[in-house]
Parts: structure tokens; C-alpha cells; sequence
């Protein structure tokens, strides 16, 4: 795929677009994060960045945070290349719930169900 530029266009640092910026250190990647509680020093590396996460969660299901919430944002960033639709957070949490929702019903374990629930409820 041709690309014009490899520079973000979800933030105004005009920074190159890597994953780990991307996901961790673009603004709006931060806004998404901070929005289900998570902070975390982005001048890291993202592996830094993402044990960070981990150790701050502190819950059994973190993966299933992390892989849901850099989902959420990919899938909006794309929505907005592909589809001309302007990109929100809150487009981003929604996708976030419905989807950690739909992990927790279906593909979680029985006593996991209700904690991964109760977490997603109380964002």
C-alpha cells in the first residue's frame, strides 16, 4: 500500500507512526488509555510501557485489556482511513466495552466471568 506519509495524523505531534506510538505514545492512544484508568510513562520502551500496565491492572485478565484496548484503537484509526469516519474515544472505549464484554461471556472462564464484568461495569 502507498503511503503519502508515515507521519500520525491522530495526534498534533506530527511524530513517525510506529506501533509503539501508535498505541502508547500518540495522544489519542494516551486519552484511550487513561479513559479505563491506565497511566503509564510513554518516554519508555513499549515493552516497559505495556509491564507497566500489567503491574499497575493487577487483575488475572490484563492481556485481555491490552490486546482489547490496541484492537479498539486500530480498528478506529482505521475506521477513520477507511471509512472517513472521525475518530473518537469515545467510539474507541465503546468498541473496548462491547468487545471485553463479549470475551467475559464467551470465551472467559466460569470463575473468571463475574470479576472481568464487574471490572468492565465499574469504567
Amino acid at each position: 500500500m502507498f503511503l503519502e506519509s508515515t507521519t500520525c495524523e491522530m495526534c498534533i505531534l506530527q511524530k513517525r507512526e510506529t506501533t509503539a506510538h501508535l498505541f502508547l505514545r500518540c495522544n489519542f492512544a494516551k486519552a484511550c488509555w487513561r479513559s479505563v484508568g491506565i497511566t503509564y510513562p510513554c518516554t519508555r520502551s513499549a515493552t516497559s510501557i505495556f509491564n507497566t500496565i500489567r503491574r499497575q491492572i493487577q487483575l488475572p485478565f490484563f492481556m485481555e485489556i491490552i490486546i482489547l484496548m490496541t484492537w479498539s484503537i486500530w480498528t478506529t484509526r482505521n475506521d477513520w482511513t477507511f471509512n472517513n469516519s472521525a475518530p473518537t474515544i469515545r467510539d474507541v472505549i465503546r468498541k473496548f466495552v462491547l468487545d471485553f464484554r463479549l470475551v467475559a461471556l464467551h470465551r472467559a472462564r466460569t470463575q473468571m466471568q463475574s470479576l472481568m464484568l464487574d471490572w468492565v461495569d465499574a469504567l
